[in-house]
């Protein structure tokens, strides 16, 4: 049975191992500076769910992305699309709640855009509450970033946005779509910040603070593509995958527990 939910049969479905970890893929359409696509958030988050897929293609069924989230924050950079906050929650709940309704008990928000990160964290949450299934979310350069730090080669604050971490993982995939003539540092790290570190691999922010993107990064980058390339964006990429489906396989040892009202 193939792993790609959108090729499945209705019959396949509903003779599927509903312990299966389900995973959606929440992504964003927005500016990567001028030496990246739009479309990175997904393909780099696809790219790590269907590499789950083929390293466990028994254990997972990989939804089609939801390629939009919520980054009005970049939209003074033409070509973003973003959705708003209370409309993408309810969006991916019907989302798993369907998916809870045909059956299956264990889902993976695959998180792949750094603001939607408290959107599906409250997804997860409103899943687990209204239906009693495993449902958790995670932006997958958080299960790896200590392994990022291993293979980096940008300083703390070149790990941010269309910075070294994606321009080698993208660079790796289609290495056509990726022009690093075009790519400035853009590393706005504060080496006296003890709160606002905003590099993903380095701990990242203890507070948050999003500002208009406009207001703090000339061209949609933030981090240092100029020193990326393939090779390192596919460790990069198979440390994504191995920790990812690690944590898929930490999912399906969970036990469904029963909750019991006090009252």
């Amino acid at each position: 049975m193939t792993a790609d939910y959108g090729k499945l049969t209705w019959e396949q479905v509903r003779d599927a191992d509903k312990d299966r970890v389900v995973i959606l893929n929440v992504s964003a359409t927005e500016d990567h500076g001028p030496h990246m696509p739009l479309d990175t958030d997904t393909v780099l988050g696809m790219a790590v769910a269907n590499g789950v897929a083929e390293a466990a293609p028994d254990e997972v069924f990989v939804m089609p992305a939801i390629p939009y989230g919520f980054n009005e924050h970049h939209k003074d950079f033409p070509g973003v699309i973003w959705i708003q906050p209370e409309t993408l929650i309810n969006f991916v709940c019907d989302v798993t709640e369907s998916l809870a309704h045909h059956g299956f008990r264990r889902i993976l928000l695959l998180n792949s855009h750094g603001s939607n990160h408290p959107i599906l964290d409250l997804a997860a949450r409103k899943t687990v509450i209204r239906t009693g299934i495993i449902c958790v979310s995670a932006s997958y350069w958080n299960l790896c970033s200590d392994r990022i730090q291993g293979l980096r080669k940008s300083e703390v604050g070149g790990i941010a946005h269309a910075g070294e971490f994606e321009a080698a993982m993208y660079k790796h995939l289609h290495p056509e779509l990726v022009d690093l003539d075009k790519a400035e540092c853009q590393n706005l790290h504060d080496p006296d910040t003890k709160f606002f570190n905003l590099d993903l691999a380095a701990g990242g922010g203890k507070a948050m603070l999003m500002r208009w993107w406009s207001s703090v990064s000339p061209d949609g980058t933030m981090g240092d593509p100029t020193v990326a390339d393939a090779e390192t964006g596919k460790a990069f990429l198979e440390a994504a995958i191995e920790e990812t489906t690690a944590l898929v396989r930490e999912m399906r040892a969970l036990p469904i527990l029963s909750r019991r009202d006090h009252h």
